[in-house]
């Protein structure tokens, strides 16, 4: 799980994707986007990173938190 934390907390983007989809819950890459004021190339890129670590999940065009996320990012929150 460390390694996971230590992932995230290397990219300050990746940090608030994760606390993003932990208070909205379920977002679209574009609604993402512009919340944080990111460009979507970059949005892009790390959705597919957090998605490939099993960080997050997407169905249906959402992205949302998988179980490994949420307590990832329950634990940056404690840092």
């Amino acid at each position: 799980m460390n390694e996971f934390v230590g992932f995230v907390n290397g990219n300050n983007v990746r940090q608030k994707v994760l606390s993003l989809l932990s208070s909205k819950g379920k977002m679209e890459e574009k609604r993402i986007s512009k919340t944080l004021r990111v460009v979507s190339p970059t949005i892009a890129k790390t959705l597919q990173e957090l998605e490939e670590k099993e960080l997050i999940a997407k169905k249906d065009e959402m992205y949302f938190l998988t179980e490994t996320g949420a307590k990832v990012e329950k634990m940056i929150q404690q840092i």
